[in-house]
């Protein structure tokens, strides 16, 4: 008999639910095998020790439990959907004052005098940045020049 259906017929046994062939089996093991009666003894121990584990007093019943567990499951699904709405709220903030001008331009404006901002004809030409250009212009490729073709023929 192998030592796995060994320990089943044992823990069996001691639980009471086998057959009085398989009851007489496990005497006659427990008699001749030294081995089977020490996994007996440790069974034997491991189902005192667990009888004899103290039950909470103050045990609530299983609908109480799931009832506490959703409302935990609840409150951080709601945390997580806050979180979630304040940071897209502050990333359409960050957007919207990325299109407005800043303060300090708003507060140049305002100081400035109107001539100071906006040269007149009369004071200076108009001048066109194109050796220094405000943005990097990137160059393109140029194709080698052929012949123009004529198609007035």
């Amino acid at each position: 008999m192998e030592k796995r259906d060994c320990f089943e017929l044992l823990s069996a046994y001691l639980d009471g639910e086998v057959t009085a062939s398989e009851r007489r089996q496990v005497e006659e093991l427990l008699l001749t095998d030294a081995s089977i009666k020490c996994v007996y003894r440790r069974l034997l121990n491991l189902r005192k020790g667990l009888h004899n584990i103290p039950v909470p007093a103050n045990s609530q019943s299983s609908e109480a439990t799931i009832n506490q567990v959703l409302v935990r499951v609840n409150r951080r699904y709601r945390l997580n959907w806050m979180l979630g709405s304040a940071a897209a709220v502050a990333c359409i903030l960050g957007a919207i004052s990325g299109l407005l001008p800043s303060n300090s331009r708003i507060l140049e404006m305002a100081t400035t005098q109107p001539t100071e901002l906006t040269p007149t004809a009369a004071d200076s030409p108009l001048m066109v940045a194109l050796n220094n250009p405000v943005i990097e212009i990137p160059k393109t490729a140029v194709a080698p020049s052929e012949k123009p073709v004529n198609n007035l023929n």
